[in-house]
């Protein structure tokens, strides 16, 4: 029953995610119309060494009250709250005064964007503690939060950034209005923390936190050697890639808007509900890993596919044809969406094997960081993209390879390849007629996006019908039931 309880949450979570993407969309297509190419070269590499470190030194933090949440009670629990929030903020001040190092600062921010360095520790300060907003509702079961959060916090920084914008009239403007996003965000989650969690004089346990500090370790190392894999090509490209050419290539990354917040919703429940089956109950595990999968791919392929598709259009659309030179960049990069899809280390997760994580990716970054230079040296945007593709995909096939020799379990029964095969099928044929149709006339944006709903559409009934969709045969059929009652009435 538990399980069935947070698979309905997380429609709620999907839902807050859904309604801050729908908002997302404003963003670019404002900044990339008002902006020039190269100070939105200068936007992205912001958000980019913003993300970058705000993530190594976040150390995987919040992560652990997926873990201890549902295991402390009373003050214990909220031991575990505040000891979160204060870690935080101690990594957010060692990311300050380590960016005051002119060698460091000037390596992660670059010589364009170490001018705003005031400006950018202040950002980052805040911007740490802050990850702590995405963890804590869902782990409280708050749905109000969890659904409205993610859209006001993107609303919020849509007013903000365009009014600095219109009335300033610079980049300069732009980034501290962020900033007051960011501290905005920090006094909203002391006084959401203060509320649920109130001040009491045993606030803080020294005990407690060396257990979290021993779960989050691990894994917060294999978060900073995850942001490293990731994001390695990008901090390169800041050096040897001018900002100009650094907004084109930022473009490659938008990526699909919806998928990823569906696949959090659902990765977030995933592992809370596999942290609750026994560790030797490998079978057990594994069916629900393979649920997983199963969920993630039926709604996401199709999707990618299409998008991949329809990428010039979609492009030109959201951030005009100065940036259609980032479609092949674009189409390369959501390709690893399917590998993604895959779920690698959800179940080093669950079971508390972060350091397996850990050890996955400090191998790929040992291959990832002289790959890069190499590539982008070399081969400038192009070997940038193919390095990013390698960067992304190699630690999730260590991943994968740990969680099958850890459950003792072969690559045959460790996926689910004959669902895999269905969702393959049931994507790849109707989308022919399209490809066809696409390659004899160049389509209007409407256009793709009526053949888009069309093609999902069929996709995802045919998946239905198999029971192989995100959501079963029998809830869809509840719902339509559901549906035509209250019509009815």
């Amino acid at each position: 029953m538990s399980g069935e309880r947070s698979n309905k949450f997380a429609v709620y979570i999907a839902i807050g995610k859904l309604l801050a993407m729908a908002a997302q969309f404003v963003m670019p297509m404002f900044l990339t119309r008002f902006l020039t190419k190269a100070d939105y070269g200068l936007y992205a590499q912001f958000y980019l060494a913003l993300n970058f470190l705000g993530a190594i030194l976040c150390f995987g933090i919040p992560s652990n009250l997926f873990y201890f949440h549902e295991k402390k009670h009373g003050i214990e629990q909220t031991q575990v709250v505040w000891n979160t929030f204060m870690a935080t903020i101690v990594m957010g001040f060692f990311g300050v005064s380590i960016l005051f190092i002119p060698v460091i600062g000037e390596y992660f921010l670059g010589q364009n964007l170490y001018q705003y360095l005031y400006i950018f520790v202040i950002c980052l300060f805040f911007f740490i503690p802050s990850h702590i907003i995405n963890t804590l509702p869902v782990v409280r079961k708050d749905k109000i939060t969890t659904t409205l959060y993610p859209p006001s916090d993107i609303i919020l920084k849509i007013i903000l950034v365009i009014t600095f914008a219109l009335i300033f009239k610079s980049i300069k403007s732009i980034f501290i209005a962020i900033s007051i996003l960011q501290i905005a965000i920090v006094l909203f989650l002391f006084i959401y923390i203060n509320k649920h969690y109130p001040i009491t004089r045993n606030l803080f346990s020294v005990f407690i936190l060396k257990e979290q500090l021993a779960y989050s370790i691990p894994f917060g190392i294999a978060v900073a050697l995850n942001t490293i894999c990731a994001r390695i090509d990008k901090l390169v490209c800041i050096s040897y890639l001018t900002v100009e050419e650094y907004a084109t290539y930022s473009i490659a990354f938008f990526g699909i808007p919806g998928i990823m917040q569906i696949y959090d919703s659902i990765c977030q429940v995933n592992v809370q509900n596999m942290a609750s089956v026994k560790e030797n109950d490998s079978k057990g595990i594994i069916q629900m890993y393979k649920s997983f999968v199963v969920k993630t791919l039926s709604f996401s392929l199709p999707i990618i596919l299409i998008v991949f598709l329809f990428s010039e259009q979609i492009i030109e659309f959201l951030f005009t044809d100065k940036y259609l030179d980032a479609t092949p960049y674009f189409q390369l990069y959501i390709l690893t969406f399917i590998v993604g899809m895959l779920g690698s280390g959800t179940i080093l997760r669950a079971i508390g094997k972060t350091r397996y994580s850990m050890y996955a990716f400090l191998a790929s970054t040992i291959i990832c960081i002289p790959s890069t230079y190499i590539l982008i040296i070399n081969y400038g945007i192009n070997g940038a993209i193919i390095s990013a593709m390698i960067n992304v995909i190699l630690p999730k096939i260590f991943q994968i390879a740990i969680e099958m020799r850890l459950l003792k379990t072969p690559f045959r029964k460790y996926f689910p390849l004959k669902n895999i095969t269905q969702i393959l099928i049931t994507s790849v044929v109707p989308i022919i007629p399209i490809v066809i149709i696409s390659m004899l006339t160049k389509l209007s944006i409407i256009y793709c996006i009526l053949l888009g709903i069309i093609y999902v559409c069929i996709v995802y009934c045919v998946e239905i019908k198999y029971n192989i969709f995100l959501i079963d045969r029998n809830s869809v059929s509840k719902i339509f039931a559901t549906f035509k009652n209250r019509i009815a009435k």
